[in-house]
């Protein structure tokens, strides 16, 4: 059987998300991978979290460098550029492993596969654990096919993630972002399995913005009340 080639998007600088994407892929002894970084614009003044529950530590390593150590091939790109290398790279698997929100005529032409750390179409947008925790929600990742709605598309796969009796807030969290992980590697063997794609457009949900820090000072309360209602 043919190796598939994997299309990955991601920043042109350091990115943990995307080092732990690319140790998945070879750790499933993908060889034919193709990684397109896009500029990363560091905002003046970014979010600071009361409390930060995204891994974001990544190995002090060019992105291009820590490709060659895997063998996979790297091109740097743009929005204006990123289409036309795509179609030429032309690709069986395009994957979001880091990036803001992509042009419509790239999610258009493309079927690029995203995971969201939340179950679409009910937890959309930013902070999707802790807006599930503190509405009282199921917890999940879904991995899906993006279009030019926000966490929208049509839907891959979601897994449930559970929450147990001695979790924090951070081994939840933790737990959330290892499934986030293998779902998004794991997507290539899932989607030749699948026959149809059902939508995750809805106007019954508003994608979340950032949580507020008013809410989110008591979201370690909200948690403990949430793993009691919740624990399996």
């Amino acid at each position: 059987m043919s190796q598939p080639k994997i299309a990955v998007i991601t920043y042109n600088v350091p990115h943990r998300k995307t080092q732990d994407v690319l140790n998945g892929l070879k750790a499933k002894g993908y060889e034919t991978v193709k990684v397109f970084a896009l500029p990363f614009v560091q905002r003046e003044n970014p979010f600071q979290p009361i409390y930060q529950h995204r891994p974001s530590k990544a190995i002090n390593i060019a992105i291009d460098v820590f490709c060659n150590h895997f063998g996979y091939e790297f091109d740097l790109t743009s929005e204006e550029i990123i289409s036309n290398q795509l179609s030429e790279y032309n690709a069986d698997y395009v994957i979001i492993a880091g990036a803001g929100l992509l042009p419509d005529e790239l999610v258009e032409n493309f079927k690029i596969i995203n995971t969201h750390p939340g179950f679409l179409p009910l937890t959309r947008g930013l902070d999707s654990l802790k807006w599930a925790i503190v509405k009282g929600v199921e917890i999940g990742v879904t991995t899906h096919f993006v279009d030019t709605e926000a966490d929208a598309g049509f839907l891959i796969e979601q897994q449930h993630i559970p929450v147990y009796e001695n979790d924090t807030f951070h081994l939840l969290a933790q737990r959330q972002y290892e499934t986030e992980i293998e779902m998004l590697v794991n997507s290539i063997e899932v989607i030749p399995t699948l026959s149809e794609y059902k939508s995750l457009s809805s106007n019954e949900y508003e994608a979340t913005r950032r949580m507020p820090k008013a809410i989110e000072k008591d979201l370690l309360n909200s948690f403990e009340a949430y793993k009691q209602k919740f624990k399996e």
